[in-house]
Order: structure tokens, then sequence, then C-alpha cells
């Protein structure tokens, strides 16, 4: 089918996959509509890191910054992360927008752990480690003109035993011994 344009101008005889690659861009969409991803930015963490703190403190290589994201726009913020720890414990962690944390309970009182997402590493824990994943959508209220950085802290909450990252608590046997990799990724998305 020939194309054509008629006269109330829309166009016909374009099938799926007829426009060359990178002729539409997302300037060419229409404004107003939700939902176009606008940047995309991810960090993935495949070495090993040790706390055994209950003070919250930076992952390290688990942190990305979106440039400039528009005013109005919102983030999907999603970490998955490999943890592993001694028998019967316990690991917090935050998400940080820049030095805001974000997702956080308001309901810990006394001694408990205000945190973003957590587990419970119970059980013969210290030869296994266990998938966590958390995602939130922020909204950040970025005018447009600076940088925001999202990043990961985390914190050991039982009796200073040691949490790990990407790596069990026993690595003698290893048949069984399984590493792995995290991540974060921020989406941004328009409004």
């Amino acid at each position: 089918m020939p194309i054509a344009i008629n006269g109330s101008g829309s166009i016909t005889g374009i099938s799926a996959g007829g426009l060359p690659d990178g002729c539409v861009t997302a300037d060419d969409l229409a404004s107003g509509v939700g939902g176009k991803v606008l940047q995309v930015k991810s960090a993935t963490k495949t070495n090993t890191a040790t706390t055994s703190s209950a003070t919250f403190g930076d992952i390290a290589d688990l942190t990305v910054t979106l440039v400039t994201p528009q005013s109005g726009s919102k983030v999907l913020v999603s970490c998955d992360l490999m943890i592993g720890s001694e028998d019967n414990n316990y690991a917090a962690f935050k998400i940080f927008r820049d030095s805001t944390a974000i997702g956080v309970s308001s309901q810990a009182t006394g001694s408990m752990t205000n945190a973003s997402f957590g587990v419970g590493l119970r059980g013969s824990f210290q030869y296994r480690t266990q998938s966590v994943g958390y995602h939130i959508l922020d909204t950040h209220g970025a005018n447009g003109s600076t940088n925001v950085t999202y990043k990961l802290q985390w914190a050991g909450v039982y009796q200073s035993k040691a949490v790990y990252i990407n790596k069990p608590h026993q690595t003698d046997n290893d048949t069984y011994t399984i590493y792995g990799t995290s991540t974060i990724t921020a989406i941004e998305v328009a409004a």
C-alpha cells in the first residue's frame, strides 16, 4: 500500500518498523503525556563489602546521579542486593536522595531502627546469601537545574554481627559458596 497523507493530516500506508531508526526522538512526542522515560542511570557493585556497625554508612559503588531531572518528573528507584550475614542477624537499608533519606519508616521509637527496608537473616544463615529487592517512586521536586544523586546506606542492627554484600559469612566450602552482584537503578519518568 502506498503512503498517503490525506486532508485531515492523517497518514496511511506506514507499517510497523516503516520509519527509519532515529527519526522520532523524545522531543517529538506529545507534551503533557506522562510516563515518558527521560533518563536511566544504574550502578552495579561486583566486589564485596562488610559492616558490623549499627550506624548507617554508604555502600561504595551503589550511587547514581540523574542529570538535571525535569521539574515535576518522578523517579523510580530500584535496588537489588545480594546479602550475607552471620547467623540470626538483621540488616537495615536507607535510600538517600542527595542528603535526604526517602521511604523511611516513621514508626520506630527508642532504640528501634528507622529504615527504607530491611531483612531478617535467621537460622543457619552463615553459608547462604539472600537476594533483597526494594522499589520506591520518588517525587523529588527537582527544578530542572541541578543534578540529583541517589545512594544506598546500610547497617547491621543486631549485637554488632557482620553483614556482607555480595558474599556469605562463611566461604570455606567452595561447593556451596555463592557470590553475587548488587545494583541500584534510577529511572526518571515524565509526570
